[in-house]
């Protein structure tokens, strides 16, 4: 027949419940109560990657703690899409914090510090669409007051 496997590392017939380690697992010890002091549960860490005869995993990357290095700059991405959408829907002026903002994300994709590039250009190009409608509207403006006062219609 088969053999049994063999116990996991750490495990010599010690009591991992017990602070003592005299005891040898037949009963528990009464020290390793609330507030104790003493490591109760849980303290030999050892069989988990803790210890020198940890088998040389590496931790779990943090996906909360911070942005990778590669992302750094992505709100000038995300600024100039925005300012870039609004400019040409309610506030023409606003296009040109766009056009800055979409040179800056793109710079920053091609130093490697961002990884959204289009998202700038879409804002850069959003931004130069609503400040040449913008342009046009003033010329057209002054063009039609300069006729209306040519005409004398401002008397």
């Amino acid at each position: 027949m088969s053999t049994p496997p063999p116990p996991p590392p750490g495990d010599n017939d010690e009591n991992p419940y017990t602070s003592d380690p005299s005891s040898s697992g037949s009963e528990p010890s009464q020290t390793s109560g609330y507030g104790s002091g003493s490591p109760g549960y849980g303290s030999d860490t050892s069989a988990y990657g803790s210890g020198q005869g940890s088998a040389g995993y590496q931790a779990a990357p943090s996906y909360y703690g911070g942005q990778t290095p590669n992302d750094a700059e992505n709100n000038l991405g995300v600024i100039a899409l925005v300012t870039g959408i609004i400019s040409l829907v309610a506030c023409a002026p606003l296009g040109i914090v766009a056009i800055i903002y979409g040179r800056k994300a793109q710079a920053a994709t091609a130093a490697g510090r961002a990884n959204n590039g289009t998202l700038g250009t879409v804002g850069f190009w959003l931004g130069v669409v609503a400040v040449a409608l913008m342009l046009i509207a003033i010329v057209f403006l002054v063009v039609i007051l300069a006729f209306g006062i040519s005409a004398g219609e401002f008397n």
